[in-house]
């Protein structure tokens, strides 16, 4: 049995020679090949690892010359390797190449994907700070509710599996996803997944490709995949989003009135609240339900609709806003001038989710026929989304 190691990389020339270095050191008793897989990098990775080539036969180079991206280099190195088991690893040298022999010892165990994972007993992710690991802690969430991921380090892009299993959903992988393990795990459909601790190490040379264009990647392959896999309905996901971004506007609006004008009480909340609930319309109508209308009468009668299903809410959340307000300042003894955003803000807010909390109640109760809603193209017990 032979082990094929991939390791995409991309300016990575001063890596390589010590990321073979210790990769041979590992394997130095198994059957294996080294495939660099090089994205053509300006600081010619490629002819490096061509050099180290010549002196050790197992060294292999594939220089890609289009569709760059780390997704499709992994599955182009995958293609291309000869090994019956195929792993990847970057070439960071972030990976400790020395827990591959234990990998390649779960597999023949009886796993079908082995992962180097950082959040089990024994793995770290190192000199992470504090905004790293809450950037990875709400990732790794977002894969394990919405995939189904039963991995504590979905995120990983370190691991190995059959190369025959590789073959078999070859067709169904995206290369644009940056995390090329979630299109495994999520096409195998197999729960027998097993990983291996080890430590996150510090990159010695040249820079992080973590950027916010890939953040935004895996976002769009999360949601692609989840999609795919009907584990959450498309639909309410969609809602969700919307929803969220209801919250947002609703606290965005108010922030502006309370900073920027002389209206705090009431009015602001009501103001800040009718903002969201027409945005929370568009959004419903072109994305999370249904295409927008042709005709602006029809809209417009629609979002009267609309307004008139929300309307309860409405009122909740101004009360809410107004009662909350009153309690600081009259029991709390809080004096809630024009200084105080905050305390207002977080009135609003909780106004605002007593607001949901009340629609939702009244749309579990009462059906909305569309005899109502004045025959308009509107469907019955729609989400209010705030």
């Amino acid at each position: 049995m032979r082990l094929s190691v991939i390791s995409p990389t991309l300016n990575e020339a001063a890596n390589v020679p010590l990321l073979v270095e210790q990769i041979e050191r590992a394997l130095c008793d198994i059957d294996h090949e080294i495939l660099i897989v090089d994205d053509d990098s300006p600081d010619r990775t490629w002819s490096v690892a061509k050099d180290i080539s010549s002196a050790h036969p197992q060294v292999r180079i594939l220089r890609r010359m289009e569709n760059p991206g780390l997704g499709a280099a992994v599955i182009d190195g995958f293609s291309a390797a000869a090994g019956d088991v195929v792993a990847c690893i970057d070439a960071d040298l972030q990976h400790d190449p020395s827990i591959l022999p234990r990998m390649l010892e779960e597999l023949q165990k009886g796993a079908d994907v082995v992962v180097g994972s950082r959040h089990v007993d024994g793995g770290s992710t190192g000199e992470w700070n504090g905004l790293r690991r809450i950037q990875s802690w709400i990732a790794t969430k977002m894969a394990q509710l919405l995939l189904g991921a039963r991995l504590k380090d979905p995120l990983s892009g370190y691991f190995l599996f059959w190369r025959k299993d590789f073959s078999e959903i070859k067709a169904q992988l995206d290369g644009k996803g940056f995390k090329i393990l979630l299109e495994i795990v999520a096409n195998l459909h197999t729960s027998r997944v097993k990983e291996v601790p080890y430590t996150f190490r510090p990159r010695r040379n040249g820079v992080s490709k973590l950027s916010g264009k890939v953040i935004l990647q895996y976002f769009h392959q999360v949601w692609r995949l989840c999609s795919l896999s009907r584990r959450v309905p498309v639909r309410f996901l969609k809602a969700a989003v919307g929803g969220g971004i209801g919250i947002l506007t609703n606290l965005l609006v108010m922030a502006i009135l309370l900073e920027s004008t002389s209206v705090h009480n009431w009015r602001a909340s009501v103001v800040a609240s009718l903002a969201a609930n027409l945005q929370n319309y568009i959004l419903y109508r072109t994305w999370t339900h249904v295409a927008g209308l042709d005709r602006p009468f029809r809209k417009c009668r629609g979002y009267l609709s609309y307004l008139l299903m929300s309307s309860a809410g409405l009122v909740a959340a101004t009360v809410s806003y107004a009662a909350l307000a009153w309690l600081l300042i009259h029991v709390g003894r809080m004096h809630l001038g024009p200084a105080s955003f905050y305390p207002r803000l977080v009135c609003q807010f909780i106004g605002i989710l007593l607001g949901i909390r009340f629609n939702y109640a009244l749309n579990r109760v009462f059906d909305w026929p569309d005899l109502v809603l004045l025959h308009l193209e509107v469907p019955t017990k729609a989400p209010i989304l705030r």
